[in-house]
């Protein structure tokens, strides 16, 4: 019986994606651990300062490649974003709902009342 179940086991873990974690759970790979520039220690949301190696109850892996996955919209991405041309920066235009002053789109964050833009379009 318990060998069926163990060989059931493997083909499930089989098929799923391969995901690097960590050995071990500690403050130095948490999401909520922040590292401290003095020393070794960690900034952590829920506990303040704590040493590396610390680990809390609510704990939560950090997974770089969920980061890079995630994406990061801009004032250029957004539908009230209005293109003006220019010949050497391609994302400048000015903000509908805030501003009368232009500015280059890709450099600035998306503000509180970001709309996706459907297709990006310079007109």
């Amino acid at each position: 019986m318990r060998r069926k179940k163990a060989k059931k086991n493997s083909m499930v873990s089989e098929n799923l994606p391969v995901v690097i974690q960590p050995k071990r759970r500690m403050c130095m790979n948490c999401i909520k651990g922040i590292p401290v520039g003095m020393n070794s220690d960690i900034l952590c949301r829920e506990k303040g300062i704590v040493t590396w190696d610390y680990c809390c109850a609510s704990h939560r892996f950090f997974y770089l490649e969920d980061l890079m996955r995630m994406e990061f919209f801009r004032c250029s991405n957004c539908e009230f974003f209005a293109f003006h041309p220019h010949p050497y920066i391609p994302s400048y235009g000015v903000c509908s709902l805030f501003s009368v002053r232009k500015c280059d789109g890709s450099a600035k964050k998306a503000c509180s009342r970001f709309v996706k833009r459907r297709s990006v379009n310079a007109s």
